[in-house]
């Protein structure tokens, strides 16, 4: 894939629409709202709840507008990422205590690992908790292992399940307590250099995921799979290629939130779930900008699933209370309340829903420039989809190799 082209194609088919992707709906409205075009909003209001269900999956219903077409269809070509389709199959001894989405990770990553990684003798895993990547490659490829993790009750977890189901003629692990960060590091900075070592981090969050390339721009192979995006800091953590810096977007920390919102084809119940969170959230704030007008923004904050569940003024009550607020209204003035603004909630959710297209795309741009970044350093990279984003939304894989 010419990575560059990719970016630059992306970046600027997203530029003249960043007021929409770069803030916050909530927080800006109404004038959130009024930025969309209104071809747009009157399609999105015309659907159905199959047709909001299909919009959710990036699928247009009905005669929507040509711009939102042409827009969509474009972004769906751009973000467009070959799949990595091997599975090395565990035993139901090496999947014990394993969930089924670590399972699923594990077996796509050791099938991604096996041809591109003969000519590794050792790596490290960034993270690496209890050490079930590690001890899995240690036994598969014979590797000398580092598991890295600052928490050390993890690693003392993993070591007795190490002990326990250690086999004769694997590989060497052991697990090293330590934080990864930018800056030197002697006591870990060697397992990251030397043709002959693999790096691997595996949904490393926010800027973990560029210390481990910063840190293994000496290694024979690097795998990464980043999260947590949010977390990141434009333009500290974007651009970081330098072809990237001639191609910006003006990320902000809304739009960094966006990029871990792609979540994949969501169920029925969990699109009705998200749907009732969203109408007690937005109506509890058109509540508060009413009732506390000096207040500006008020953060509602995660409530209790059940109150999600249940009657708006048991809903606005806790979290008023959690505010130590008082809007003076009974309950069935609350629930008045929330009957009245019900138009304005939907176009709320509505504005979501269109903004959620952009999700794939932020997040592609992310990593297209760490891809860019490696190449700059003079790995061959391959950008791959890895995991079935149903189980593992964050499912893009970055991997980087020298070669032999």
């Amino acid at each position: 894939m010419d990575f560059q082209a990719r970016l630059a194609a992306l970046t600027q088919l997203l530029r003249p629409w960043a007021p929409l992707w770069s803030r916050s709906i909530l927080q800006g409205w109404p004038e959130s709202g009024a930025a969309w075009p209104e071809d747009w909003l009157a399609h999105a209001r015309s659907l159905d709840e199959a047709g909001e269900r299909q919009l959710d999956h990036g699928v247009l219903v009905g005669a929507p507008p040509p711009s939102l077409v042409s827009l969509l269809g474009t972004l769906q070509e751009l973000t467009a990422l070959p799949w990595h389709e091997g599975v090395h199959a565990l035993t139901v001894s090496e999947t014990q205590g394993l969930s089924a989405k670590k399972t699923h990770e594990l077996e796509r990553v050791l099938a991604l690992l096996a041809p591109r990684t003969r000519f590794i003798h050792q790596a490290v895993d960034i993270g690496g908790g209890v050490g079930h990547l590690a001890r899995l490659c240690a036994r598969t490829f014979g590797w000398t292992f580092h598991s890295i993790d600052r928490d050390g009750a993890l690693q003392d977890k993993g070591q007795r399940w190490l002990t326990k189901s250690r086999s004769s003629g694997a590989g060497t692990l052991s697990f090293i307590q330590a934080s990864v960060e930018d800056g030197l590091q002697p006591r870990i900075d060697p397992l990251f250099s030397g043709g002959d070592r693999a790096t691997i981090g595996l949904h490393t969050c926010g800027p973990l995921a560029l210390t481990q390339i910063r840190k293994s721009q000496g290694a024979g192979f690097v795998l990464n799979v980043g999260c947590c995006y949010d977390k990141l800091e434009a333009p500290r953590d974007f651009p970081v290629s330098r072809f990237g810096g001639a191609h910006p977007l003006p990320f902000t920390a809304h739009a960094l939130a966006l990029t871990t919102r792609g979540r994949h084809h969501k169920t029925d119940v969990e699109f009705a779930r998200m749907k009732q969170v969203y109408a007690w959230r937005f109506a509890f704030h058109l509540l508060s900008r009413q009732r506390f007008p000096e207040l500006g923004f008020v953060r509602a904050g995660d409530a209790p699933r059940a109150l999600y569940a249940g009657r708006f003024a048991a809903y606005a009550r806790d979290r008023l209370e959690r505010l130590g607020l008082e809007p003076g209204m009974t309950d069935s003035a609350l629930e008045a309340f929330e009957v009245s603004v019900r138009a304005e909630t939907r176009n709320l959710l509505l504005c979501h829903l269109l903004r959620d297209r952009f999700a794939r795309a932020l997040e592609v741009v992310l990593l297209l420039d760490r891809a860019i970044l490696l190449e700059e350093l003079g790995f061959q990279v391959e950008l791959l989809q890895l995991f079935d984003p149903r189980l593992s939304p964050r499912n893009l894989a970055l991997v980087a190799s020298r070669g032999a």
